[in-house]
Formats: structure tokens, sequence, C-alpha cells
């Protein structure tokens, strides 16, 4: 039979649109994963399918046709699916992410071991900025990374970043940016903002001043092909890094900097 003997095509599919997004999700995930362990070499069917997931045959043959429409999935004139090259773009984002973070953490490390602050370590995505990597300080009186995303012109690590895109680009984002954070920037406030780039990225880094006591310090790092990525950063109490600001400054440059070489594979 095409569905299992308790339900019908049309109350199968009925119960799916009732069912929660997040039961949805999990059943096209269990139907991903069977065509994966399937492997590409023969495919798989939907009834083999509907056996390892347990669906019934209705349902797996909605999720493979949602998956194949949504290109994680191809079908072949035998009515076997197999996966495509989709499902490996997601996984080598992930690498990518993962390169980075290992590469940058011994530069971060030895920042820490220098200042004992906040370190940080954060990629742009969109109109946000993506904290991927973090160590905390053991001071007792500290900042704390209070969320793993934040818009990109209120970070700090934002800031850095756009200091080394084009004009347009910049604005782009900018404009992007204060979409993320719920308000619109004024053309003024855009104009500020672009001069206070020219002048971080004239220096290597880049500041933010949130108004709560924390001094923050960011300088950006280069992929290979010399675009701004992502950026390293250190913040902590006023009455702490103001006093060693310059020292504070060029340990984040460098860190940055030499995180970007050996992302180029350049000998130090």
């Amino acid at each position: 039979m095409g569905v299992d003997s308790a339900t019908g095509p049309d109350e199968a599919a009925a119960q799916e649109r009732r069912d929660p997004p997040s039961t949805v999700l999990h059943r096209g995930l269990l139907v991903l994963e069977a065509v994966a362990r399937a492997g590409n070499r023969h495919g798989v069917g939907v009834t083999a399918i509907s056996a390892e997931t347990g669906l019934d045959k209705s349902t797996a043959s909605r999720l493979l046709a949602q998956l194949r429409d949504t290109g994680y999935v191809r079908q072949d004139g035998y009515r076997r699916y197999r996966l495509t090259a989709k499902l490996g773009e997601l996984g080598a984002g992930y690498s990518e992410v993962e390169d980075l973070r290992v590469v940058a953490r011994p530069h971060l490390e030895m920042m820490h071991e220098r200042f004992d602050e906040e370190i940080h370590l954060a990629m742009l995505d969109g109109g946000m900025m993506t904290f991927i990597d973090y160590i905390g300080s053991s001071q007792l009186v500290r900042s704390h990374l209070t969320s793993r995303q934040r818009p990109v012109h209120e970070t700090a690590a934002g800031r850095a970043i756009l200091a080394h895109l084009p004009h347009g680009t910049r604005v782009e984002v900018l404009r992007l940016s204060a979409e993320c954070a719920g308000h619109a920037l004024s053309d003024e406030e855009v104009r500020a903002t672009v001069a206070t780039l020219d002048e971080a990225r004239d220096r290597g880094w880049a500041g933010y001043d949130r108004a709560d006591d924390v001094i923050r310090y960011a300088s950006a790092v280069f992929a290979p092909n010399g675009d701004p990525i992502a950026a390293a950063c250190i913040s902590g109490p006023s009455f702490r890094l103001l006093p060693r600001g310059e020292e504070v400054a060029a340990a984040v440059i460098e860190a940055a900097a030499a995180t970007s070489r050996d992302l180029a594979g350049e000998n130090h």
C-alpha cells in the first residue's frame, strides 16, 4: 500500500498540517539522515525510507518531495533519491567557522594570559555580529558577554570590520544593522559613524562606547583574499583598561594580524 493500514493519504496530510513545525522539521531530518545513510551509489526509495524512519509512505514521500524541491536531494528515473552537494555546502560553512576559531585561539589565549580580561572572536553575519569564541576573565570585577549576536554597529568588533569595507558596503551593512537593532539610522548618524570608521581604519582598531564603564578594543581579521571576515576583541572595566590603553590596543592588533597571517599560511 502507499500508506500504512491505519492512515490514509488525506488523513496523513491533514495530520502533518496540524503538527507543530518542530515535529515536521524532526521528520524531515529523519528522512534526510536516512538518505545519507543509504549512500549515493544506489540511492534509496520511498519504501525503504518509510521502513527505516517509521513514517508512513505518504508522509515520507511528501517530505522527500520537499527536500527535492529545496535542492537537498535529487530523484532519478527509478524514483530513487540521493543527496545533492547542497548539504555539503552547509557543512563547509561550519568548517570555515571552526577553522577560524582554531587558528585564532592561540592568539586569543596569549592576549588573555597577558591581561586576564574578556576576549572574543566575532564574525560578520549580515547585519549582525556572531561571537564564535569567548574566553572569560577571572577578575572579580569584569564585563560579560550578554549575547552571542548583536547588531554590527553596536559592537567594537563590527566597527573594526566596517572600517575596512568600501564606503558603499559600509552604508549597506549599517542600514541592515540598524534594521536588526529595530531602529533606522539618519543620514547624519550614518555620516558620523563613517567618520569614526575612517579613524579606526587608520589606527588599526575600533571601539564602541555603551556608556557602561566598559572599554572595548577590536581589530579586524582578514581572509587570504584581503576581505575583513572577523575581529579579535578585548573588553574590561575602564579603570583597568584605560591606563593600559596603548598596550591593549597594540595587543589586539597583533592578535588579529597574527590570525590573518596564519589564515594566509604566512610565516611569522
